[in-house]
């Protein structure tokens, strides 16, 4: 389009729906500590505002609108044959993006009370913490609910402010998944592109790897166990060892077959949740160890796990491989049937730089994953890590 919204279209004719997604650039990541929680607020009152909302239900559609570290996503799902009773409350809430005065008041308590809520539960105050100093300064590690103080300080001239800054065209892609005809894409086009061009929104990755080694002890009062994270700097989603990583994550931590969860729960009885995890970003990213144990265990779960993510590779068996790499396509395959999740799958890649269509190539690739792959992407727990205990 000539104000820079990207289109993707997937004709899916043999469903009787139609899902709408689009991703707009820079999530918490254009946040500072000053407006952190900005997007967690506007979505949620932006959406509950919203005529759209009051009549999609009655239709068998919903819309939901969230913020990631990278992206603003807003997902639209309808019947086909509903289109045209819609559309028109769908382009109402986008180009003229409104936030009632109530809507705002009770989501920002309820933001508020969240952020209370976190902070006296131990998981995830640990989670917030470790994010915080595995990232320092850098804005990845800003929780998306903001804190007290940066919500309270958000007024509903920001929330027009911060609508105005995110529905531009140049920083957003568009999907549109399901069973639709050419007029009615054409109206979807038509509503994005009365949308202002805006200007290019480049996110900066400098600081966003672990330069050295950390580690970092808080204590809780409230805490009936400790929780123990480790975090080493990962590659970004469009690196050639993002999918091999993804493989490294299941067979580390990706369930009950797993390295961490044979030695750390089955052999040495340490804990009932144990696990990993890798989030796709467009900066660098972290592959995080995870457990929740007693806290004179700690110096050994450290020790082991880390002794895990440096050794595996030794022993790792094709049989192993193969299992994991089916079990990962199994949930792909099974999870991106959803128009919705098409249509999500192909704005993510398109924003990280690999393309729409990547989706193919990407269940193609884990498919040949090889043992070389894994020991190339574990290479990273070579390089410094964090290491963050609640206790």
């Amino acid at each position: 389009m000539e104000n820079g919204v990207k289109v993707i279209e997937i004709n899916r004719p043999y469903t009787n729906t139609m899902s709408i997604v689009f991703f707009v650039k820079g999530g918490t990541i254009r946040e500072t500590e000053k407006n952190n929680g900005i997007g967690e607020l506007f979505t949620a009152s932006w959406v509950k505002s919203s005529e759209l909302l009051k009549q999609v239900e009655f239709y068998g559609g919903g819309i939901s609108a969230s913020v990631s570290s990278d992206f603003m996503e807003v997902s639209f799902s309808i019947p086909s044959d509903k289109f045209d009773k819609l559309i028109g409350f769908y382009s109402a809430m986008l180009t003229n993006p409104a936030v009632d005065g109530e809507v705002f008041k009770r989501e920002k308590n309820l933001l508020k009370e969240a952020i209370i809520s976190t902070e006296d539960n131990p998981s995830s105050r640990a989670f917030k913490n470790f994010s915080k100093a595995t990232y320092g300064t850098h804005p990845y590690g800003l929780p998306a609910e903001g804190s007290i103080e940066s919500v309270e300080s958000i007024s509903e001239t920001d929330m027009k402010a911060y609508a105005k800054e995110m529905l531009t065209g140049r920083n957003i892609t568009l999907a549109v998944a399901g069973n639709f005809t050419e007029d009615q894409m054409g109206r979807i086009r038509a509503v994005f592109a009365a949308l202002p061009a805006g200007t290019a929104y480049v996110p900066s990755c400098e600081g966003s790897g672990i330069e050295k080694d950390a580690r970092i002890e808080e204590k809780d009062k409230n805490a009936k166990q400790a929780k123990l994270y480790i975090g080493y700097t990962a590659p970004d989603a469009a690196d050639k060892d993002y999918p091999a990583l993804k493989v490294v994550t299941d067979i580390l931590g990706g369930g009950m077959s797993s390295r961490y969860f044979n030695e750390l729960r089955k052999d040495k009885g340490y804990a009932y949740s144990v696990g990993s995890a890798y989030a796709s970003k467009l900066c660098k990213s972290r592959f995080m160890s995870f457990i929740g144990l007693n806290g004179e265990n700690v110096p050994d779960a450290i020790e082991s796990i880390d002794r895990i993510n440096r050794t595996f590779t030794e022993t790792l068996t094709d049989e192993e491989l193969e299992s994991v790499k089916n079990y990962m396509l199994g949930k792909i395959l099974t999870e991106s049937q959803t128009n919705s999740k098409q249509a999500w799958y192909a704005c993510f890649f398109e924003n990280v730089g690999l393309s729409s269509s990547y989706f193919e190539n990407y269940i193609d690739v884990l498919r040949h994953i090889t043992k070389d792959d894994v020991k190339r992407a574990a290479k990273i727990f070579e390089g410094p890590k964090t290491v963050y205990t609640l206790n």
